[in-house]
């Protein structure tokens, strides 16, 4: 692997290119020996295809950014997925990245968001990037990601025999489709368009200037730029199809230029034309009889990296506040007490604070108390008035299973909770219900200790009736005891809101208050 430090020229040395005067290539001298890797030609691409000519394009259109814009190609990144347009990443002598099929677009995102500074270009094939791939093609879009995309169309999978694609075009012929395609083609620059790329353009291998200074233009794109090129695909795509004139032999060897001849016939160059209106046009037979051409967007707006770079520098303010929050907490002395493995269901209904709840016990003991936990919570249904249950395992010992077992205490705020968490509750447990909303049954366990409250009627009298949740946490803290009252009354004060922390620590102490009332009694 080439060093960093190393001139530009002992790096082509350390990977196989010769300069002109000491070439012995069969090609000889070139233009493009500095970008193109002559030592893997010839290609293995078919007589008469398109990608000689994209490849040509891309790199003429990279050797303009150097010469004129300063680009440094030490910067610029070749990621292609599988697929006859995936071999030009090997042919480039560049960064370049061979993916899995349909993987391009995320390797590109992680390379790009991993090194901001790299010009990263993603080529590869319709089947790779938007039928494999097509997802991804969609979300990088609508993150106006900056990179380019460089989608080169052959109407079918032609690497793996001429299968119909995603762009084949509707009742044309396939070696899937032997009697015309019955599925409709993607419109990839409305794709691309209205997922949100801010670069659109489509030109066919044909129009090789015009390709050449549009890649220039959407390389040097900030944000997410999209290029289709349409370029025949002489064996498989064209054999069946009346462009490439069939099996005749006479033309057999022509095929490619027979396509590209009939595509200068169908083309039609109308630059700014609206995405949707961009469709490549068959009659009824399959036969190509328009393909619009052109630079159809391009608008700048933030990208993917400036985005996150305004975030970030929004949410450095927001951490600014909460760690001077978190420093300005209060240092309360850790449970110097072994408390063993306690869990706690909590059970109601959404809009009792039940989940909100689970919390508070976990902070607690976590934070203040210095013990070990574990908060898991669950809804129904429903996002308020269904059922809501919490859960909550802490310890001075490591927690090695998340998840309850058997809980030892329950705090029920609803008729529904009782019923379905009653039978979990261990043996000699002790259960705490809010008694003015959960009526207890006939056939009440005998073998467990309940308590009841009417918190909401407290919560009520206080002046707010959602302090209910508060009341019952009172209540748990003085009859359990596995969490401090200290720790409980600060971690109410945190969680509440600001308004509403008066009312929310009278409710905890209230509640507090009928527990201790509660033991001494017993």
């Amino acid at each position: 692997m080439p060093e960093k430090g190393m001139r530009r020229s002992e790096r082509l040395h350390m990977m196989g290119y010769e300069p002109p005067d000491r070439s012995d290539w069969v090609t000889g001298l070139h233009p493009m020996d500095d970008l193109l890797r002559g030592e893997r030609l010839p290609h293995i691409w078919c007589q008469g295809c398109g990608l000689g000519t994209a490849l040509t394009t891309f790199i003429a259109a990279l050797q303009w950014l150097e010469r004129e814009r300063g680009w440094d190609m030490d910067k610029v990144a070749v990621v292609s997925g599988i697929g006859c347009t995936g071999r030009i990443a090997g042919y480039v002598r560049l960064d370049s990245f061979h993916t899995t099929h349909g993987r391009a677009i995320p390797f590109a995102t992680g390379l790009k968001l991993a090194n901001p500074e790299m010009k990263v270009i993603v080529i590869s094939g319709d089947g790779d990037m938007a039928g494999i791939g097509g997802n991804h093609l969609i979300h990088a879009a609508r993150r106006n990601l900056d990179i380019t995309v460089i989608c080169v169309n052959n109407f079918n999978y032609g690497m793996t025999g001429g299968q119909a694609g995603p762009t084949t075009p509707h009742e044309a012929r396939a070696v899937t489709a032997q009697y015309g395609n019955f599925e409709y083609p993607f419109n990839l620059p409305y794709l691309a368009a209205a997922s949100g790329a801010s670069f659109v353009a489509r030109w066919t291998v044909l129009h090789a200037r015009r390709l050449e200074w549009t890649l220039r233009e959407a390389m040097e794109h900030p944000g997410f730029s999209f290029v289709e090129v349409i370029a025949p695909c002489s064996t498989a795509y064209a054999r069946w199809n009346p462009e490439g004139r069939g099996m005749d032999p006479e033309h057999l060897r022509r095929r490619g230029l027979e396509v590209m001849k009939y595509y200068k016939a169908a083309g039609r160059i109308t630059h700014d034309t609206h995405p949707k209106d961009a469709g490549v046009k068959v009659d009824e037979k399959g036969l190509i009889t328009e393909i619009v051409e052109g630079k159809f967007l391009q608008e700048v707006r933030p990208d993917l990296q400036e985005a996150l770079d305004h975030l970030a520098a929004r949410a450095d303010k927001w951490w600014q506040v909460e760690k001077k929050a978190l420093d300005d907490r209060p240092h309360l002395p850790k449970s110097s007490s072994h408390v063993p493995r306690t869990e706690v269901q909590l059970g109601g209904f959404g809009g009792q604070g039940i989940i909100s709840a689970g919390k508070i016990i976990g902070q607690a003991a976590a934070i203040y108390d210095g013990l070990e936990v574990c908060f898991t919570q669950s809804y129904g249904p429903e996002a308020r008035g269904g059922a809501a249950g919490s859960q909550v395992v802490l310890g001075s010992d490591p927690i090695h299973h998340p998840h309850l077992i058997q809980p030892s205490t329950m705090i029920i705020m609803s008729q529904g909770a009782y019923a379905k968490y009653l039978s979990f509750l261990a043996p000699n447990g002790v259960l705490l219900i809010d008694d003015g909303l959960v009526e207890l049954a006939e056939d009440h366990r005998q073998d467990i200790t309940t308590y009841g409250l009417p918190a909401t009627r407290i919560a009520e009298k206080l002046g707010n009736n959602r302090a209910a949740n508060t009341v019952m946490l009172g209540f748990w803290t003085a009859i359990a005891g596995a969490v401090s009252q200290d720790a409980m009354r600060q971690s109410v004060a945190e969680s509440v809101p600001p308004k509403t922390i008066d009312v929310n620590m009278k409710a905890f102490d209230e509640g507090y208050r009928k527990g201790i009332e509660v033991l001494d009694r017993s």
